[in-house]
């Protein structure tokens, strides 16, 4: 147990629903709208067990945040926001996106370790995927944990997990507005800083 970060995570568990009320209210229109904020899986302790056991520790943040959350995925367009060609929206895989990677990986272990191709646990699709457009390795965290809040691996801001979810409430959802400043998000009406409540 740590409780800073527990106290994070329950800020943030409380923030993104205002968030997708938001952007619902300014008629965003979401890709897959059952996966917007579905809640936890009810077989997350058995998926993050059965991590454990194949392979190591699970980082204590994306535990906690599979447990109280689940998952989130903010994919979609509205027809009045242009000006950025990949705007990066959160999404957070469930835990069961962790254990399909994690069958793949037993299925083809001795090859993957052959060539340095560990096990790492999906955080989601690139900026680019998320535009249904070829792109790189998808955001990943490593297993077994290397902190109780881990990096992101293959995201350009390079943040640990948390950082990256309230990033991610303070651009609106979209991590790659950062990038585009001619953008017409309404960031003024969906921005949410969790950090201030510190």
């Amino acid at each position: 147990m740590n409780a800073s970060i527990d106290l994070r995570i329950d800020r943030i568990a409380s923030a993104l629903p205002i968030l997708v009320d938001k952007l619902t209210r300014h008629g965003y229109h979401f890709a897959r709208p059952e996966a917007v904020l579905p809640g936890p899986e009810p077989t997350v302790n058995e998926s993050i067990h059965r991590i454990e056991s194949e392979v190591g520790t699970v980082p204590y943040a994306l535990a906690q945040f599979w447990k109280k959350i689940g998952s989130i995925d903010l994919c979609g367009s509205h027809a009045d926001w242009y000006g950025c060609e990949y705007p990066d929206p959160l999404v957070v895989d469930p835990a069961s996106k962790a254990i399909a990677e994690l069958q793949e990986f037993l299925d083809d272990r001795e090859e993957r370790i052959r060539y340095d191709f560990s096990y790492v646990i999906p955080v989601s699709a690139d900026d680019y995927h998320k535009e249904d457009v070829s792109g790189g390795m998808w955001y990943n965290v490593d297993c077994p944990a290397t902190a109780e809040d881990p990096l992101i691996n293959d995201e350009r801001h390079e943040l640990s997990f948390l950082d990256y979810l309230e990033l991610a409430l303070k651009m609106g959802g979209f991590l790659g507005l950062d990038q585009c400043p001619r953008h017409t998000w309404p960031l003024v009406d969906l921005t949410i800083d969790v950090t201030q409540a510190r």
